[in-house]
């Protein structure tokens, strides 16, 4: 049952006694956990060009910024690395370029995300969706946890699932209590509120923009991905989601179990050692939690396939938007030895001013 393996992993977390402090574990984990990475590798023959290179520098490029994943581009016509031909046999029939799309190594999980061909609408599925960004948005504001509901199509069924859950946790909102501060808690700095808050968060099954996204949530399990009606997966911290459980299994019990983890003291500070997967969000989570976030540079338009081909029969291919460079703030380092010697200077002009206004005076 999904339910009781879910239980079972919050139970032995919360026995965890490694340099435990009072601080709620979504609130530790918001600010010290960071994302684990997701493994992308690009495979190809010779030089890519065209759109297809566009393609894969943008994906590089949300490697770079915000996005939690890792980018190996692989020419397949060189010798490969031991670590990338395993990975190459899941595609070494495909057409050229193929993408492998592969969870996180702290996952466990064997099986990959997802493979195929190297295409913008591919790449943009893979690092965004409207649902992704309503979850950042709303785990950035203070929520304590966004339970996603991942609907059946049974609308029934799935109105069932979320009013019970809304029911619930809007119960539960006002009864549970944030563990008091203790003297040695680690400093949190993330410019937001403290609070108790939960919000349900719905994804269709059948949406077009979410389909990397639900791909990504049945993945985490086998058992999730044979469950046939609606899913629930609680998510905290910078993207981290418990493993689902099925609408059906749906308990005030195992609410309350849930929550009583995500809200309680961060009684095991160490990431691995405690439940959930973290999902591939494009975001800057330190930036946002101090005020700072910035809009990331655009990927290039969308292209068909039969575009593509267009474009690589005539040379002419659909180029990025191009982003004005953004100039790195000055180092705090040089900027205080600036001033340091600045002072200096007024120092020995004042100096050398009242002595030559004494010698006179004489």
């Amino acid at each position: 049952m999904l339910s009781t393996a879910l239980l079972a992993a919050l139970g032995w977390a919360a026995a965890g006694d490694v340099a435990a402090c009072n601080v709620p574990v979504f609130r530790y984990a918001l600010e010290r956990w960071p994302a684990d990475v997701y493994r992308v590798t690009v495979f190809h023959r010779d030089d890519l060009a065209g759109a297809q290179k566009e393609v894969a520098k943008a994906l590089t490029a949300a490697s770079e910024s915000s996005a939690n994943l890792a980018v190996a581009v692989v020419d397949v016509a060189k010798e490969l690395p031991p670590y990338h031909k395993d990975t190459w046999n899941l595609v070494k029939d495909a057409p050229l370029p193929a993408v492998v799309v592969q969870y996180p190594a702290s996952s466990q999980t064997n099986h990959p995300l997802w493979s195929g061909p190297l295409t913008i609408e591919n790449v943009r599925g893979l690092v965004d969706s409207p649902a992704r960004r309503q979850l950042a948005e709303r785990l950035q504001k203070g929520e304590s946890a966004v339970w996603l509901l991942l609907e059946s199509g049974d609308v029934a069924q799935d109105k069932k699932v979320a009013d019970q859950l809304a029911t619930e946790l809007k119960r539960i909102e006002k009864e549970v209590e944030l563990p008091p501060a203790a003297p040695d808690d680690p400093t949190m700095s993330a410019d937001v509120p403290l609070r108790i808050a939960f919000s349900v968060l719905r994804v269709s099954h059948n949406d077009p923009a979410e389909q990397m996204f639900v791909r990504m949530l049945c993945g985490l399990r086998e058992e999730v991905a044979k469950e046939k009606g609606s899913l629930v997966f609680p998510v905290f911290g910078r993207g981290r989601a418990l493993d689902g459980f099925a609408g059906g299994q749906v308990t005030t019990e195992l609410i309350e179990n849930v929550i009583a983890f995500i809200c309680g003291a961060c009684s095991c500070e160490v990431k691995s050692m405690n439940p959930g997967v973290d999902l591939l969000v494009a975001t800057d989570w330190d930036a946002a939690l101090t005020g700072q976030a910035v809009k990331d540079p655009p990927l290039p338009p969308l292209i068909s396939l039969s575009a593509l081909a267009a474009a690589g029969q005539t040379g002419q291919v659909a180029q990025a938007t191009p982003v004005a460079p953004i100039k790195p703030p000055a180092s705090p380092l040089i900027r205080n030895v600036v001033l340091v010697l600045l002072i200096v200077v007024v120092v020995i002009g004042v100096l050398t001013a009242a002595l030559t206004l004494k010698k006179r005076n004489r």
